[in-house]
């Protein structure tokens, strides 16, 4: 995977310790969905744990976690991840709740999936939202994702969609 690369207004870099302390703020902001796995990071500490741990991921090619910038003030805007797994990548991302609804989602994911395409990469693209994330379902619809019949009964709807050479994202 491409470690640094720009969208139209995004700057993306490999995840670091250092962006501990904008993943802490936005998840501990009262906007932030207290059901996402990131809200269980309740400190500053747990924070840049969790990001140290994702950047040694990253060196071992086990996880793949970009922090999103805007270009014009390099202020971080949210993370977006592709987690290898057996026969498909796994996509997920947060935005920091003061860019809700400003069309960053769709910027970071559409990016990083291009990215995929270029480096090579042909297949499946999972990735799962929960059922009351309707913002997270729009983002995907846009992206090009189909929904699949979840058969399990759990809360969480799963997307699929294929990348390839004649990838149009």
């Amino acid at each position: 995977m491409k470690e640094e690369f720009c969208s139209h207004e995004l700057l993306f870099r490999p995840i670091c310790v250092e962006d501990g302390a904008a993943l802490f703020d936005s998840v501990s902001s009262n906007s932030f969905p207290n059901s996402l796995p990131l809200s269980r990071l309740s400190t500053l500490d747990d924070a840049k744990q969790w990001c140290a741990d994702r950047a040694a991921q990253w060196l071992t090619g086990d996880c793949f976690v970009w922090t999103c910038r805007r270009i014009c003030d390099l202020s971080t805007v949210g993370q977006v991840t592709l987690l290898p797994q057996s026969h498909q990548l796994a996509l997920a991302y947060w935005i920091s709740p003061q860019y809700w609804g400003q069309g960053i989602a769709v910027e970071m994911c559409q990016a990083v999936l291009r990215q995929a395409s270029l480096s090579g990469y042909r297949g499946l693209i999972w990735a799962g939202v929960h059922s009351w994330n309707h913002r997270s379902q729009r983002v995907l619809r846009k992206l090009g994702f189909s929904e699949r019949l979840n058969t399990d009964q759990s809360d969480v709807n799963e997307y699929v969609v294929m990348i390839g050479a004649d990838l149009s994202i």
